[in-house]
């Protein structure tokens, strides 16, 4: 009989769960972020300014759920919501220097968790770890 241990994709999901838990406590932290808002800044940091159904399409949520995850950052100051100049009936999201400051910030906690989570495998096994995950979720 197979343990759930010997199963794959158990032993994947226990080290994710672990993994996101840490990421987000560290980001409530410092930056004083939520995992949902890290997401957000770093994928619009990727895409540059966008409209927000774009960024929510990107991120995969429900665009009443941006609304609201963008409401949050904008009091931050994290982010602008402007009129897109392109069409004026959708509005585009911008980083603002708070917000890209933040993701820096964000970004080296997310690191160090990674590093945390992941020593006991070599750098060459964290490479391949890494392609082979990218690879099973692009497929």
């Amino acid at each position: 009989m197979e343990t759930l241990s010997g199963t794959t994709t158990f032993v994947l999901h226990k080290v994710a769960v672990a993994g996101r838990r840490a990421i987000a406590d560290r980001l409530a932290e410092r930056p004083g972020l939520t995992l949902w808002e890290y997401a957000a800044l770093a994928e619009l940091a990727e895409l540059g300014p966008s409209a927000q159904n774009a960024l929510a399409a990107a991120l995969g949520i429900d665009t009443a759920d941006m609304v609201r995850l963008m409401d949050t950052l904008i009091e931050k100051r994290m982010v602008q919501r402007e009129r897109d100049p392109a069409d004026r009936r959708r509005y585009r999201i911008t980083l603002t220097a708070k917000g890209r400051t933040a993701l820096t910030t964000a970004r080296k906690a997310v690191r160090e968790v990674e590093q945390t989570t992941l020593q006991p495998l070599t750098a060459a096994e964290r490479a391949t770890l890494h392609a082979l995950v990218t690879k099973i979720r692009t497929r």
